[in-house]
């Protein structure tokens, strides 16, 4: 609940921002479409959804796409 209230104040992604989160074994790309209490969902080039935890969100590092 505390990791959802740090991404609404400090707001490190927006709604449809594409995205990719680094992780060592593999990375995780997408557009971000919903940002709930407890996960930030992506939508992948292929049309799947991906739930990420939002503690999880915030403890990888994260590259935003312009």
């Amino acid at each position: 609940m505390s990791s959802a209230l740090i991404i609404f104040i400090s707001h490190p992604v927006k709604l449809g921002e594409s995205i990719t989160i680094i992780d060592k074994e593999f990375d995780i790309s997408g557009r971000v479409s919903d940002i709930g209490l407890f996960y930030v969902i992506l939508k992948t080039d292929t049309n799947e959804k991906i739930m990420i935890p939002n503690n999880i969100f915030l403890q990888k590092a994260t590259k935003i796409s312009l």
